[in-house]
């Protein structure tokens, strides 16, 4: 007998009724709900940093990051999170059908069933919510029915979104920063030619025209883009791609299976990445043989959008 996915409908349901809430409270939720699947790999950050399939990040961190990038949850501080109101995400513009995303209750999901000129279809995922896809015989009947619900509709989500989206380069939403001075820090700077961290010294990083660095003292974690001499404190993917150079092969497209890869420890912002998983509804699976993220059913015309965001060329 096949094994039925363990998915984490429980959690979201719980989500969708408490609204918002702390941190402590979604971590509590996590762990009375959450079921992961075992080996989660492409879901850790930390495990595409070392390169080591086993470390996986704790299990709260893993639900944050898999319901961020399937547009459930948004994480509006490091101690408030809320959920997205219920919206159903067009895959592309031509398509008449689109993935459930946001709030979601049983009420909702019986609503959504009985609409008339719609069909339903819920799919079991592994360690996520179950994927909700909703189809009819145009867009303009998906729209309407969905909206008769009070629910809004995306139209071409993935496009939509990486068109709202700023150039890598762009440095206006980055903060300055102070580089630490007081010693015991642990300071790496990440290599663009090997895609590795590598060890440093804390008094170089100042010196350094452009680079991204990686400061770490017991749990404190923090990254310092250094770019055209000034300090800056950014999410990690997003320093990586910004000292990144045009670079071969970096993203790779395959036009006949519609899938988009990058290395692993490459994995692109949250944003951009939130828009290739709204492609398919599908968190990136990973090639352990290549050490790449793979995203499916990723439209030629998404994937350029993305490789141009990131200043990078499709191989």
């Amino acid at each position: 007998m096949e094994e039925k996915p363990v998915t984490s409908d429980r959690l979201l349901l719980w989500l969708s009724a408490k609204g918002s809430g702390s941190w402590p409270q979604f971590r509590a939720a996590v762990e009375r709900f959450y079921v992961s699947e075992q080996a989660s790999w492409a879901n850790s950050e930390e495990e595409a940093e070392n390169r080591v399939p086993g470390a996986d990040l704790p299990r709260y961190q893993q639900a944050r990051m898999s319901l961020q990038r399937l547009g459930h949850v948004e994480f509006l501080t490091e101690n408030r999170w809320r959920m997205v109101p219920p919206v159903v995400a067009l895959f592309s513009d031509e398509t008449t059908q689109g993935l459930l995303c946001g709030a979601r209750s049983r009420e909702i999901i019986d609503n959504l069933d009985k609409l008339p000129d719609i069909e339903m279809q819920v799919s079991a995922v592994w360690g996520s919510p179950s994927r909700i896809v909703l189809r009819a015989s145009s867009k303009k009947v998906l729209a309407d029915r969905i909206r008769s619900l009070g629910f809004h509709v995306q139209q071409a989500a993935p496009v939509a979104m990486l068109s709202t989206i700023p150039g890598i380069h762009d440095s206006h939403a980055w903060p300055e920063f102070s580089i630490p001075g007081n010693p015991g820090w642990d300071v790496h700077c990440f290599s663009k030619s090997v895609l590795s961290w590598k060890e440093v010294a804390q008094t170089k990083v100042a010196k350094v025209h452009t680079g991204l660095f990686r400061f770490t003292m017991g749990y404190r974690r923090f990254y310092c883009l250094r770019w055209r001499g000034c300090s800056y404190e950014v999410p990690v993917q997003a320093g990586k791609y910004a000292v990144m150079r045009r670079k071969k092969g970096l993203i790779a497209y395959n036009g006949a299976q519609r899938v988009l890869s990058v290395p692993a420890i490459m994995r692109p912002p949250l944003l951009i990445e939130r828009a290739l998983v709204l492609c398919s509804g599908f968190l990136p699976r990973f090639d352990p043989q290549a050490s790449r993220l793979e995203y499916d059913r990723v439209p030629l015309d998404v994937a350029r959008l993305a490789a141009q965001l990131l200043c990078q060329e499709l191989r």
